[in-house]
């Protein structure tokens, strides 16, 4: 038989978003796949819906918003308790592609030793692009290169070869890798636990494996639109968590490195923004124009509270339903 795969969807106050991921998962070929939605405490009809819809779907309702990190260890705890040799996750802005599973389990099974596969992320607004295929550590502006983004398609990334972030969307974890490793670092709330999680695994001999012969369908973006009603605050913890994983992996001149061209680069974005909120007479354009403005100030506030080792403020953040709201994080965020 097939190796057991758990596939794990996290959702926020998505409802549309994961109604459609959950219809694209019929495509899937893999014969042992068991599928569960973990919901992060969303406000709208989220969990109704699903369950009008899909009633045999497994939902693991979370009482508070957990974040990114903690959302999706929820879902992990959930998997290797049913014996998963294997944990898939996808965000709920996504569609399955036929082959996705099947082709990350063949990869992953060709070496005991790789222990988490990536797949490349195509553009679901304009498919012959990628959003993305996997990350390269580079203490850069924003910490890592996001390799292939916007890319056109074709047989460059359709390839197999170890890389050093695999994208934390649709890839699949080895069940002795997550038990060796431990799960995403819950402190982190949301973005670059990926990063982290693939930084640990490298650092304890695990091969971290992009496989762009699979794909998944990606919208992104979906979880911090600003014109949703409820938005994730992601340039703050652009701004935050960039800061923390460079302090806690990078040598002194590699974080010398990303405080420089992180600070060059936010202060070129903030000019263009604050220009383009001046100069712009359309009514929409200057709407945009101040969301960025508004985007590179959370993410200069997040930089400066990482430095500052200031605890994250999720209530001013809009994230008060949070967990972690007015507490300290999870003692041993990486314990299964």
């Amino acid at each position: 038989m097939s190796p057991r795969v758990a596939l794990l969807i996290l959702t926020w106050n998505r409802r549309d978003d994961v109604l459609r991921c959950v219809a694209s998962l019929p495509r899937a070929t893999y014969d042992n796949l068991d599928v569960a939605v973990i919901d992060n405490a969303s406000a709208d009809d989220t969990v109704a819906a699903l369950q009008a819809a899909h009633p045999e779907l497994a939902i693991l309702r979370n009482p508070v918003n957990l974040g990114y990190a903690g959302g999706n260890n929820v879902g992990i705890r959930w998997a290797l308790g049913r014996g998963a040799d294997y944990v898939q996750i996808i965000n709920s802005d996504t569609e399955v592609t036929p082959q996705l599973t099947a082709e990350l389990v063949r990869v992953a099974e060709s070496d005991a030793h790789i222990g988490v596969v990536g797949c490349r992320n195509v553009l679901m607004e304009d498919p012959r692009r990628l959003w993305g295929a996997y990350g390269t550590f580079t203490y850069g502006p924003f910490l890592v290169r996001s390799d292939g983004a916007g890319a056109l398609d074709g047989p460059a990334w359709q390839v197999v070869r170890d890389v050093d972030v695999a994208i934390g969307n649709g890839y699949l974890w080895r069940r002795a890798a997550l038990e060796q490793v431990g799960l995403l670092d819950e402190s982190l709330f949301g973005y670059h636990e990926d990063v982290d999680w693939c930084l640990r695994a490298r650092r304890a001999s695990w091969r971290v494996v992009y496989a762009g012969t699979a794909a998944i369908v990606h919208q992104g973006g979906s979880s911090s639109d600003p014109d949703r009603p409820r938005s994730f605050p992601q340039s703050y913890f652009l701004g935050r968590n960039g800061v923390v994983v460079a302090r806690r992996y990078g040598s002194g001149l590699e974080q010398a490195r990303f405080a420089a061209l992180c600070g060059a680069a936010w202060a070129a974005r903030s000019l263009r923004a604050l220009a383009r909120s001046l100069t712009t007479r359309d009514p929409g354009r200057r709407r945009r124009a101040a969301q960025h403005v508004a985007a590179e100030r959370a993410f200069a506030r997040g930089a400066i509270d990482a430095v500052q080792r200031r605890p994250i403020p999720f209530a001013e953040l809009g994230l008060a339903d949070s967990a972690a709201a007015g507490a300290a994080p999870a003692a041993a965020p990486f314990s299964l």
